[in-house]
């Protein structure tokens, strides 16, 4: 699997995320502007899923092609978790074959069914150095859905590490930082949401 490296950081309803460009000399900020991401995550009743630190979740946006994600394990690189994801293509009923014969390897036989379902609004900024994108910064605007209603809202930036050297990375973790950006925050998004569906999730849980 391909690996995803991030850093999250949580931000008040007041933060501004600040300027980016020339965070470390050569590098250009592009904002991509603002998405709404629809993300159902499907695990047992048991939460079997979790607990073999794996996730799955089927996400869209307006006007794109949906998309299955498979996340595995998590181990922290610095300040960053770092997970193995694929991604596969796919309705949003079912999951594909492709994933259900991985999570069959890995944790047996089992019945997926939608646990969580988070919408989020996305502003996206790329760091861009010669063309290339070493890193991506998303601030998210975070709500837990049960049926119509919300349950849960958060924000927080996710900082992702594509080829970011640590100079570049020191650079855009200070700037968020002094705008009010807290302390790295490693629990991901669908565990916040289990918690607050009522679930009793382990501190360590993670996917």
């Amino acid at each position: 699997m391909p690996e995803e490296r991030e850093i999250k950081m949580p931000v008040g309803d007041d933060f501004a995320l600040p300027d980016l460009d020339g965070a470390v000399e050569g590098t250009h900020a592009v904002d991509r502007g603002r998405v709404e991401l629809s993300a159902t995550y499907w695990d047992t009743d048991a939460l079997t899923l979790l607990h073999a630190k794996l996730g799955l979740r089927y996400r869209s946006a307006p006007g794109e092609q949906g998309k299955w994600t498979l996340k595995a394990g998590d181990r922290m690189v610095g300040d960053a978790v770092s997970r193995e994801e694929t991604n596969f293509p796919g309705t949003p009923d079912q999951p594909p074959q492709a994933v259900v014969d991985v999570i069959l390897k890995e944790v047996g036989e089992v019945v997926l069914h939608p646990v969580a379902r988070l919408v989020t609004d996305r502003r996206t900024v790329d760091l861009v150095v010669a063309e290339t994108r070493r890193a991506e910064v998303a601030d998210d605007r975070v709500s837990v859905r049960s049926g119509e209603a919300t349950v849960l809202t958060f924000r927080e930036v996710e900082v992702e590490l594509f080829d970011a050297d640590a100079a570049l990375i020191d650079a855009v973790m200070a700037r968020l930082r002094a705008a009010g950006a807290g302390d790295p925050e490693s629990t991901p998004k669908y565990v916040r949401a289990l918690r607050a569906l009522g679930h009793q999730i382990p501190e360590k849980a993670s996917a």
